[in-house]
């Protein structure tokens, strides 16, 4: 097919990800939402033959935050026990006595 005549591209990528111009996506918004709820696959949609948005499942979204908050939390709580470490450590080098309460253990770290 010769460069100089303008076509219309729409392709699947890896039997996974249906690309569409955002002519057609406009003009077909509800069969295109559909099949997203159908396949449960995402669609990209390309303006100006660049990949613009993904329209994703919500369901897929739903996970995906979720799983996000999980590992933040698992980040926190990796965060957390390495300070409660380093705590101890400093408060065993500098003598100082355990802390009772939280307002003594920032009392501590603010005096540093």
């Amino acid at each position: 097919m010769p460069l100089d005549k303008p076509c219309k591209v729409q392709y699947d990528v890896l039997d996974m990800l249906q690309i569409i111009n955002i002519t057609d996506a406009r003009s077909n918004l509800g069969k295109l939402i559909q099949k997203i709820k159908t396949t449960k696959e995402p669609i990209i949609i390309i303006q100006d033959s660049t990949p613009s948005v993904v329209i994703y499942p919500y369901d897929d979204i739903a996970k995906r935050e979720e799983e996000r908050e999980q590992l933040f939390q698992l980040k926190f709580q990796k965060i957390f026990r390495e300070g409660e470490k380093s705590f101890k450590k400093y408060i065993q080098k500098k003598s100082i006595q355990t802390p009772r309460s939280e307002e003594e253990a920032y009392s501590i770290i603010k005096s540093v």
